[in-house]
């Protein structure tokens, strides 16, 4: 969007704070994800981690180029506000016109891989399941098909790019309205697309034999999206309430909370990782006061397998999870057969 037509809102010193801690919020829960995930998984590497590692990467690039121009974004905006001109001007404006120009596409690719880090992560519970990976199948190309449309709006923000790059030139009435359409278009597909990966792993839970409230704290884990969609309705409510028919966004607006909601969305996508300390916890709860065939109580930390014997820990003798597929051909087809209630697809997914 054009950089430079609306006021800033934001003083620098604000833009930067935000820029920095975002950067040091984002770094700490991505380490800490990738550290969680070596530890539980002895070094495999999957794909939905390549993508988050991606989505950090990302947003840095964007968050140090923000951080980068803010000091020539002011500059600018004083001497017009002023009217004292300097001879860097017209180089300093341009420069801007370019990194935001970068900085919208960049935006989407972040959010975006976050989403893509989270439906892989589903791909491998639904591996299969024809039912779930034909709806697996369909939000990945309908995502994909929405930030090709988040790419082209921004092209299309103003009448051309001669305009795009010519300080001064993408001001008009069109510019303005098209600059607000894409705005808008992109919290539309992004709260949609959010809607549609949080959904796609219910079935599957509720399919699950658990109780009640691990099955809504499960889904709760997969429903981390949700954060996503509140900052999206947050971002582009405060953003669009400066925008008018004839006012494009504040540039400062949208670098404060362009680096707020993809700073939160680096972290959502890296919160399923530590759903597995939670599920340890539910374990010891449910078998620390489990009585064995004696009558005695199992030890803390045991695990029951299908049948009644009590394994612990110190025995070294590793459970293997029964395979989610095999999890919904016994929910579906019969009842005879008791199922491990210990058993859901996020466990599967990172390991005990």
């Amino acid at each position: 969007m054009s950089s430079t037509a609306a006021r800033l809102l934001v003083s620098k010193d604000q833009v930067l704070s935000t820029g920095y801690s975002t950067i040091a919020i984002t770094t700490v829960f991505t380490i800490a994800r990738f550290a969680v995930r070596w530890t539980q998984q002895k070094g495999e590497v999957q794909i939905e981690d390549g993508i988050c590692l991606f989505s950090w990467v990302s947003f840095l690039v964007m968050a140090i180029l923000y951080i980068v121009v803010t000091p020539a974004l002011y500059r600018v905006d004083t001497a017009v506000s002023t009217g004292q001109f300097y001879p860097e001007l017209l180089k300093d404006s341009l420069y801007v016109t370019e990194i935001f120009f970068a900085n919208t596409i960049i935006f989407w690719i972040v959010l975006w891989s976050v989403k893509l880090s989270l439906l892989f992560l589903y791909r491998r519970l639904f591996v299969g399941l024809p039912d779930q990976m034909k709806w697996w199948w369909a939000v990945l190309i309908f995502t994909l098909l929405m930030f090709i449309g988040c790419v082209i709006s921004n092209f299309t923000s103003c009448s051309s790019m001669h305009a795009w790059f010519t300080p001064g030139e993408c001001s008009t009435h069109r510019d303005a309205v098209a600059q607000v359409a894409s705005l808008y278009f992109s919290f539309a597909v992004d709260v949609i697309t959010d809607l549609m990966i949080m959904l796609l792993p219910w079935k599957l839970i509720w399919l699950l034999r658990l109780p009640f409230m691990e099955k809504v704290a499960l889904g709760g884990v997969f429903g981390v999206g949700l954060v996503c969609v509140v900052m999206a309705i947050v971002r582009t409510v405060s953003v669009g309430m400066e925008s008018r028919s004839d006012n494009t966004p504040s540039s400062s607006w949208l670098m404060l909370w362009g680096l707020i909601e993809t700073a939160i969305a680096v972290v959502v996508g890296t919160l399923p990782a530590f759903a597995i300390f939670f599920r340890r916890r539910q374990h010891s709860r449910r078998y620390a006061s489990y009585p064995n065939d004696t009558g005695e109580r199992a030890p803390r930390g045991s695990y029951r397998s299908g049948s009644d014997r009590i394994y612990h820990p110190a025995q070294k003798i590793k459970l293997n999870a029964i395979n989610v597929t095999r999890t919904l051909e016994i929910t579906r087809t019969s009842h005879s057969n008791d199922m491990d209630q210990d058993e859901d697809p996020l466990h599967n997914s990172y390991g005990r």
